[in-house]
């Protein structure tokens, strides 16, 4: 991807700080939900409200930010509220989307974690097929798995979300080891917070725009 198409997604949560803000609620509501279980402590039995309030919130943050980042690439941006109304017409859809691919994902993750990390990626495009596309559940994996058909797609995809990915892993291992306290844990927020943006901003971009991905497939 061009320079400049980065640029413009790493400035998009300052330009519009509705948006940002809409993460950082979101980023909050999950931190708290893990503090007392994490999604991936699987034995807790408080990790039902972890992963239930993680599948019936996502949708909503999801959503607004694809809508949001549409809006803007189209030249018709909404607001915060007016994304929401339009993600609630899909929102059953995006729930059966979400149980779905967490299935598949954590089936996958077992499997010596490559594989679920490989579905992760081939799935990765279901949401805005749902949102944009207006596809069901099931039809909006077969989307997002025709999109990305081929170890090219995969490899690219990981690449660009990776730095990411990483950025936060970085910042809260800085703030843990410096014992940063109050100070760590809200700069680990703002980095989810921007962390979650950044990778829809980027997803959406690629699903309006396939040529930017090498080799796709979009018949």
């Amino acid at each position: 991807m061009r320079l400049r198409r980065i640029s413009w997604m790493v400035l998009l949560p300052f330009r519009r700080p509705g948006l940002l803000l809409f993460s950082l609620l979101f980023s909050g509501a999950l931190y708290v939900a893990n503090m007392q279980a994490s999604v991936y402590d699987i034995g807790s039995p408080k990790w039902v409200i972890t992963m239930a309030i993680l599948i019936l919130l996502s949708p909503f943050f999801h959503g607004v930010v694809i809508l949001r980042v549409r809006g803007v690439q189209s030249g018709k941006d909404i607001t915060t509220w007016q994304a929401l109304l339009q993600t609630s017409v899909s929102y059953p859809r995006l729930v059966v989307g979400e149980i779905l691919v967490n299935l598949v994902v954590v089936a996958g993750l077992f499997l010596f974690i490559l594989p679920g990390v490989y579905v992760g990626l081939r799935l990765i495009f279901y949401k805005q097929a749902i949102l944009i596309d207006h596809a069901t559940g099931a039809t909006a994996l077969k989307v997002s798995s025709r999109r990305t058909t081929g170890w090219r797609i995969s490899l690219f995809l990981l690449a660009l979300l990776t730095p990411f990915y990483g950025l936060v892993v970085l910042i809260g291992y800085v703030a843990t080891v410096f014992s940063w306290g109050a100070f760590g844990e809200g700069l680990v927020l703002v980095a989810s917070a921007l962390f979650l943006i950044w990778t829809n901003t980027l997803l959406t971009s690629l699903y309006l725009e396939p040529a930017l991905m090498p080799g796709i497939e979009t018949s």
